[in-house]
């Protein structure tokens, strides 16, 4: 009477596994996990499981262990070639990295994600033309998800392909229509762009979504002056004087991050 009975068979300890996994409880995971693998030693699926949860507890040689025995149990599994991948990404080893990528791609062609991860991997080395490919093709699988047109556009922007970019955010700001950053990357490709008109309206919806950052109202009132508002610029700047170092030292990173090269960034 009484408790809950205990995992019977691999699956049911994998499940377990997972639901601690998802409650952040990853050591306790873990005991379960490696139950699954006992249970079933030639399941690839169960030896990726236990390589995430190692990954997770920064053990990532063992990690590596597992996902190397689950691809030599499946090699045309898809997930221990990413998973395989992303640890070689976090210790930098991109020509390790990106072999794994690319399997995970073929094994799994419309997976988005991974071929966002391979495209990130391959800039990281100067492939850039393969770069924009593949998240080219990220946006064509799931073209509705804000997050792969702004990083097809923040690529194509450090390509030189300005007009592509701002077409790119422009679907990101659609589709991600709350999101106040996207409308202040938006008004910094325009600026890029010598789109002064619209990147007044573009800093001015991000002000819309997120009224108390003042770095927004400093970019709108430069682009006010650039279209010759000076006393809407004015207006602005004075809400922006109330910016600390703290919020020049963020808005410069932003302005670093997206490429851009403006004196904003000094009080």
């Amino acid at each position: 009477m009484g408790g809950k009975r205990p995992p019977a068979n691999a699956y049911q300890n994998c499940e377990m596994g997972d639901t601690l996994c998802n409650n952040g409880l990853i050591s306790e995971a873990l005991t379960y996990y490696r139950k699954a693998v006992d249970m079933e030693k030639r399941n690839a699926g169960f030896r990726t499981r236990l390589g995430d949860a190692y990954a997770y507890s920064e053990m990532s040689v063992k990690a590596v262990e597992e996902y190397k025995k689950a691809i030599r149990l499946s090699p045309r599994r898809a997930e221990p070639h990413y998973s395989l991948a992303e640890v070689y990404r976090r210790f930098g080893q991109w020509d390790a990295a990106i072999p794994e990528y690319r399997l995970a791609v073929k094994h799994n062609a419309m997976n988005a994600f991974y071929r966002y991860r391979l495209g990130s991997a391959l800039w990281q080395v100067g492939e850039f033309d393969e770069a924009v490919i593949q998240l080219e093709v990220a946006v064509q699988i799931a073209d509705t998800d804000a997050f792969y047109h702004f990083w097809l556009s923040d690529i194509l922007s450090k390509r030189g392909r300005i007009v592509d970019a701002i077409s790119e955010m422009q679907q990101a700001t659609i589709f991600a229509s709350s999101d106040s950053y996207y409308s202040f990357r938006l008004g910094l490709l325009y600026i890029m762009g010598g789109f002064f008109e619209e990147s007044v309206e573009a800093f001015k919806r991000a002000i819309m979504l997120n009224p108390e950052d003042k770095s927004y109202h400093r970019v709108l009132a430069e682009a006010m002056r650039l279209c010759g508002n000076d006393y809407e610029a004015g207006l602005h700047e004075t809400i922006a004087g109330g910016m600390d170092s703290f919020d020049y030292a963020s808005l410069a990173a932003m302005k670093k991050g997206a490429g851009v090269n403006t004196n904003w960034d000094s009080e």
